[in-house]
């Protein structure tokens, strides 16, 4: 849940660097500010596809060939690798395609936030179920309770039945002085 977490908080800040780099190349001033910038931009968004990147080969390494089986992981660490090779070596020349990239990280983070959302639901659902465990094993113990002091009653009646009819006997023999 933290790794995810960390996650979408790296693709939206991504996301937001790209946007802003995409925006001021558009605008292209030249200043000195705005290619400081621009190069800030450039290396905190391959520093954050970099790490991006690390997380896609965590899974491979953690999921194995299961990795291959999950269409959507396959196409993220394509867009990874590639959002990474166009930052890095294009800087700005495959505008059209790092928008593409760009929106596709907009995806991943729907994405994402849908799994967390999804994970979180499960997590609730899962905690209720615990609850609805424990507290039917406290019903059965109950009952179990319960069922012991109906005997128990039981036994105090007929003891009483007996008594009253002790007294009844004792009352209609007569005592002998």
């Amino acid at each position: 849940m933290p790794i995810r977490v960390l996650a979408i908080s790296l693709l939206l800040f991504d996301l937001v660097i790209s946007i802003i780099d995409l925006s001021s190349s558009l605008v292209s001033c030249t200043s000195k500010e705005t290619k400081a910038e621009n190069e800030l931009y450039h290396w905190g968004g391959i520093a954050i596809l970099s790490v991006l990147l690390a997380k896609t080969l965590a899974l491979v390494l953690a999921l194995g060939r299961s990795f291959f089986r999950h269409p959507g992981h396959v196409v993220d660490g394509f867009v990874v690798i590639g959002a990474l090779l166009l930052e890095a070596f294009l800087k700005g020349k495959g505008a059209g395609l790092i928008v593409v990239v760009s929106l596709w990280r907009v995806v991943k983070v729907v994405e994402s936030a849908l799994e967390l959302s999804d994970e979180a639901i499960e997590a609730q659902i899962e905690e209720i179920v615990s609850q609805f465990q424990v507290l039917r094993d406290e019903n059965r113990r109950l009952q179990e309770t319960i069922s012991g002091k109906d005997k128990r009653i039981e036994e105090l009646e007929e003891a009483l039945e007996r008594c009253r009819d002790q007294c009844r006997l004792d009352r209609l023999t007569p005592t002998k002085v």
